[in-house]
């Protein structure tokens, strides 16, 4: 008798047989399964990036691969759409690209005014990474050090939720507001992070942001990547592999702890006429003991090159744990292996360890750089371009940049065109 239902034409689909009866399956929508699920995932991967060796080596070097030194802009207006004098358009590639490149430049272009555009793009394509998502705010603050009033917050993903006591539906979930069709066209932000300092309780404060102005200029830069139609928030990079991420931690911390215990060598004397009533009970002493002296028999510690004499009836037992464990690298080899094939990344490229001919290892180099051109091609559309679009049209409004036509959409469009570069 086979594991599988006879005749059935999908063994996939077999509800009877035991192979799958007990494979369990969610119905829901794109929001519906991550409605419930966002926060504990977001949590859990910033968690992991924190502490999990292999969860930070992963994001940093998908960080470092796609945003390098940061994505520089060159314009590239569709003269062929504008019928201008060619001049026109070479005098506003150039000053455009000039002016562009000032502001992005300097820290103004940051509400914080802790980053300019190039860190800032590292630091969205991280927070994308470990949230799932990451959100910039079109803002107006005038300073003296600036010529343009214009700049961009950034929030974490889990700025964006629901008013307090709005749970989610259709029209709202997770802090995006949708209209029919599904387009955004409007965020929930929470006016203050979550557990801040000091005002840990007043992230259920919460402001409406309309996507698009009066003037269609982006309010809110949304910088997202979307697994599935009808999804309106991301999904945190490492999501599909905590599981694994976390017992492997769990396990490098085990095998640690036992070559540390290993490495320490004390030295016990064993007499039959001993005078120490009860010495190796609690035989570190003072500041070197990790455990406190609790009850009447405090707990025994190890300690490297410690001397130890036995009281009266005491003898010692160790366990063999045959360390170093010989299988420990094949283990982190074939995890570390398979965590990175699932996140189009070569494991050698993560761990920066490269072994084998230069064929093998050109190979695993190019086959994550097909993941890190795609990223940086969403990176510049998603967080670039939004970003240039609004920056030439305050530019626009303050007659600093001359651009024929500007108020047709299609005109609009071609002057608009711009190309991202990469190191």
């Amino acid at each position: 008798m086979g594991s599988y239902t006879p005749g059935i034409p999908w063994k996939g689909a077999d509800f009877i047989g035991d192979a799958l009866k007990t494979f369990i399956f969610s119905r829901g929508s794109a929001d519906a399964d991550l409605s419930a699920n966002r926060d504990v995932l977001e949590c859990r991967s910033r968690a992991l990036y924190q502490n999990a060796p292999f969860a930070g080596a992963a994001v940093d070097t998908k960080v470092i691969n796609v945003v390098g030194s940061g994505l520089s802009c060159r314009p590239a207006p569709k003269s062929k759409l504008l019928n201008v004098d060619p001049e026109v358009v070479k005098n506003f590639t150039e000053k455009a690209r000039i002016l562009f490149e000032l502001w992005a430049a300097s820290k103004d272009c940051d509400a914080e005014r802790d980053s300019n555009f190039y860190q800032m793009q590292e630091l969205v394509m991280k927070t994308k990474a470990i949230c799932g998502d990451c959100f910039a705010l079109r803002c107006w603050h005038r300073v003296p050090s600036s010529a343009f009033g214009i700049c961009f917050k950034l929030l974490e993903g889990n700025r964006c939720r629901n008013p307090f006591g709005k749970t989610d539906s259709r029209v709202l979930a997770m802090g995006v507001e949708n209209d029919k069709d599904s387009a955004h066209i409007a965020y929930w932000f929470t006016k203050y992070p979550n557990f801040d300092v000091g005002d840990w309780d007043r992230f259920w404060e919460s402001v409406r942001i309309p996507t698009y102005d009066a003037f269609g200029i982006r309010n809110v830069v949304h910088v997202f990547k979307a697994d599935r139609p009808n999804q309106r928030r991301g999904v945190p990079w490492l999501a599909p592999i905590i599981p694994m991420l976390k017992q492997q931690e769990r396990y490098q911390d085990a095998e640690l702890i036992n070559a540390l215990v290993q490495s320490m060598f004390t030295v016990f004397i064993k007499t039959g006429n001993s005078q120490v009533p009860n010495n190796f009970t609690g035989n570190i002493q003072g500041s070197e003991r990790v455990t406190p002296v609790d009850g009447a028999k405090a707990a025994a510690e190890l300690s490297a090159g410690n001397v130890v004499e036995l009281g009266k009836g005491e003898s010692i037992e160790v366990a063999d744990a045959k360390r170093p464990n010989t299988h420990y690298g094949d283990y982190m080899h074939e995890t570390c292996m398979e965590m990175a094939s699932r996140l189009n990344m070569s494991y050698e490229q993560v761990l920066k360890f490269f072994k084998g001919s230069y064929n093998s290892v050109r190979a695993a180099i190019l086959e994550s750089k097909k993941m890190f051109d795609i990223e940086r091609a969403n990176l510049a559309s998603d967080f670039c371009q939004p970003i240039y679009e609004a920056f030439v049209f305050e530019c626009v409004m303050l007659g600093v940049l001359d651009c024929p036509g500007y108020d047709d959409p299609l005109k609009r469009m071609a002057w608009l065109n711009c190309d991202w570069i990469g190191d």
